[in-house]
């Protein structure tokens, strides 16, 4: 073998990437992870669903369509199972619409700060990512938004990771003044705020974004799906792989669709613990605590140093997330968990902050 370390053959453009950053997986047992914004529960009917399915014969590829989990989320949502697509997550949907849509330096539009991976794709595509900053407050910028005039604008909706649940007029201004593409990411929408779904009846350039990671449990399977107009959704199913939503996660997305109400109650339980924990971080350390429409809690630690925090919380075998970055230097982003685990967590904070 030669001594050249290979790095000619990769293209310019990817050996500058800045790869996406995934929040700490712990190593061993015992922790609390209240970094990644996974649920806390997932139904048994679920896993006694996949278990099942795991003594057919793993020989044959999976349905390529995934038709029976479109036939449910079509009943649930009301939406033609032809205006539906899944995927192997939710990223994989978003790799896809930039694909289809973004062209070698076409303008590709997100709030600052968001989802981070929204940017990287951009650059894997060599189009040119145009962050737009969020006003006080987190506030949607929607004129400055409109005003890149891009093909593909992505909004994460409510907002991640401040949490903050954007009015749908504001969506739908953003919808209608944008010609290109608009992508409503609602990840974490099944806690809180305004769905953009009704936008798709009206603007055929609106694409509408859910994963089943959040909400109904499934970080572990990857499941994310897209509503939008035929056109949009055939035009993803021309560029997607072959087969990329597999067996058991089509089977274990088809199960937690019939656990829907199950998983309701769970996620509205969810939303009344984050606005406790919320006033009680307020209470007891003084910390600003931003809204949240999300299973997460954004908190400005002051003068502290919040990834010394996040730091000494690890010492306790508690994982929470900071961000160094401009406006978030100062913050914390906390899942909300078990009961149990969000008070172990307030107890690590009394420790390790004082």
């Amino acid at each position: 073998m030669s001594g050249n370390n290979g790095a000619g053959l990769v293209r310019p453009s990817v050996q500058a990437l800045k790869p996406y950053v995934p929040g700490e997986q712990p190593q061993g047992a015992g922790w609390i992870k209240l970094n990644t914004n996974e649920n806390w529960f997932v139904s048994p009917s679920v896993l006694a669903a996949v278990a099942a399915a795991a003594t057919h014969d793993l020989r044959r590829y999976p349905d390529p369509v995934c038709t029976d989990l479109r036939v449910k989320l079509s009943a649930r949502y009301g939406i033609d199972s032809q205006q539906i697509i899944c995927g192997n997550g939710s990223d994989e949907l978003l790799t896809m619409l930039i694909r289809a849509i973004a062209g070698e330096g076409d303008r590709i539009a997100f709030t600052d700060p968001s989802y981070s991976l929204y940017e990287t794709l951009s650059h894997i595509q060599n189009a040119a990512p145009v962050p737009v900053p969020l006003g006080d407050g987190w506030q949607l910028p929607v004129q400055e938004l409109v005003a890149v005039n891009a093909p593909l604008t992505f909004i994460t909706t409510p907002h991640a990771p401040s949490g903050t649940a954007f009015r749908l007029s504001d969506l739908e201004a953003i919808a209608a003044g944008c010609a290109g593409v608009v992508v409503f990411d609602e990840a974490y929408v099944d806690f809180g705020g305004d769905t953009s779904i009704p936008l798709l009846e009206r603007y055929p350039n609106v694409v509408v974004l859910r994963t089943m990671s959040k909400a109904f449990g499934l970080a572990g399977m990857r499941l994310g799906y897209a509503f939008g107009s035929r056109e949009l959704i055939g035009a993803l199913y021309r560029i997607k792989d072959s087969y990329n939503v597999d067996l058991l996660t089509q089977v274990a997305g088809c199960a937690a669709l019939d656990a829907w109400d199950e998983y309701a109650r769970v996620n509205q339980e969810t939303a009344v613990r984050r606005d406790r924990v919320a006033a009680e971080l307020h209470r007891r350390f003084g910390w600003r605590v931003w809204p949240s429409a999300t299973n997460f809690i954004l908190v400005e630690v002051d003068d502290a140093d919040a990834s010394e925090i996040v730091t000494r919380l690890k010492t306790e075998q508690i994982l929470v997330r900071s961000f160094p970055r401009p406006r978030l230097d100062r913050s914390m982003r906390i899942s909300v968990g078990s009961d149990a685990e969000m008070d172990l967590l307030l107890a690590a904070l009394d420790k390790v902050v004082g």
